[in-house]
């Protein structure tokens, strides 16, 4: 049987680029969206988006504006919802 998008997607991070991954992947899961297809959406490596989710790498103003973009949302939602995501 497939694994469920996501399915072990859970995590709590008490850094803002941890949680903005996090925000990342519960939106791109969401759409039923693969990091593969997400990548493809926004012309990136799939690496890169890994990456991202993971909080290992800090996207750019216009990575972050092509992700809000490609959700739907503006620059400041998504930021706004890493912030009170943040592990306190």
């Amino acid at each position: 049987m497939a694994k469920r998008i996501g399915a072990d997607k859970e995590r709590r991070t008490d850094t803002l680029a941890g949680s903005l991954g996090d925000q990342i992947t519960r939106m791109r899961i969401r759409q039923g969206w693969s990091q593969i297809k997400l990548a493809d959406l926004l012309g990136y490596d799939e690496r890169y988006i890994r990456q991202l989710e993971q909080g290992s790498k800090s996207p750019t103003l216009r990575t972050l504006i092509n992700i809000a973009h490609a959700f739907g949302i503006s620059v400041s939602t998504l930021i706004k919802r890493a912030e009170r995501s943040v592990s306190r």
